[in-house]
Order: structure tokens, then C-alpha cells, then sequence
């Protein structure tokens, strides 16, 4: 795959002219030579330059997420790297250090508040989602609330969900 200037400054230039700016996209294609480029611009689809960055940041988590022996890590629990962020490479090394580590450490059995209480209710320990044979919904059971993001409702006697 290769990828040549005018490629990307037509792509810039039609970023431009769908986002509106109609006089930067001007001055910007006359610049560039972009208004003369012979990219046939049917082709093109619209947000193009978006879609290739977006693909660009899923190449980088993707990097994140596979180890050296080629396994996997999940990292639906950290936060998506924004655009500037994956271009770092001391970033992008310090959120997969993260993620190992996340690995390596083991949660307590029972978590507790800051205060040393247990959010644990009637068994069921914050965090997890559970499976009931009447459950008309499917659930991930590896998906993890944080202790702070949970807030115990008291004189519930069974669960109670938000959205």
C-alpha cells in the first residue's frame, strides 16, 4: 500500500468543502493543486479522510490489545485513545504497560468502599453481571462495573438497573 501527497491533500480538501469551510477549501485546493488532481472524485466517498483516521486509531488499539506471544488483551477497559494520544509513542506504551499490569494484579474477592464497607449485597458482588434462566437478555459476564461508579439503593430487595 502506498500513499502519495496528492491523495492526501485531496482528501484534506474534501474534509474541508463537507465540513463547510468553503474558502479554506479554496485556498487550500489552489495551494495544493488538490482542484487539479486527477483522482476521479465519484469514486471518493464521503468522509473518507475521517473513515481512513478512524481505521488508523483501531490499527493502534489493536496494537495495544495483542501481546507479543500473540494473545490477547481486553481492553474494553480502558479509555480509547484519541487522535494525539495514539500518535505518542510513550502513550501508546504506557496504556499497554497499563493493561498488563491490570492483568497481573487480582482484585480483591469482595470489593469495598473507601471507608472499608462491603458492597457486597445478598452475594452478589458489584461488577458482575448475572445470568437468570428467565432472562430474555444476554449478558456478559466479563464486563466490570467500577466500585465507584455503583451505587447501593437501600430497602431494594432485589436488583434494580439503569440505563
Amino acid at each position: 500500500m502506498s500513499i502519495s501527497s496528492d491523495e492526501v491533500n485531496y482528501l484534506v480538501y474534501r474534509y474541508l468543502q463537507e465540513s463547510g469551510f468553503i474558502h479554506s477549501a479554496f485556498v487550500f485546493g489552489m495551494e495544493s493543486h488538490a482542484t487539479q488532481s486527477t483522482i476521479n472524485e465519484t469514486i471518493v466517498p464521503p468522509a473518507a479522510l475521517i473513515s481512513i483516521i478512524q481505521k488508523g486509531l483501531q490499527y493502534v488499539e489493536a496494537e495495544i490489545s495483542v501481546n507479543d506471544d500473540g494473545s490477547t488483551i481486553d481492553t474494553r477497559t480502558i479509555e480509547q485513545l484519541s487522535l494525539i494520544d495514539a500518535v505518542m509513542p510513550d502513550i501508546v506504551q504506557q496504556t499497554r504497560s497499563q493493561l498488563k499490569s491490570r492483568l497481573t494484579d487480582k482484585p480483591s474477592s469482595t470489593p469495598t468502599t473507601s471507608a472499608g464497607t462491603s458492597l457486597e449485597v445478598g452475594g452478589i458482588k458489584p461488577g458482575l453481571f448475572l445470568k437468570s434462566d428467565d432472562d430474555n437478555m444476554e449478558c456478559d459476564d466479563t464486563i466490570e462495573i467500577k466500585p465507584s461508579k455503583v451505587t447501593l439503593l437501600k430497602g431494594h430487595e432485589s436488583e434494580v438497573f439503569s440505563c
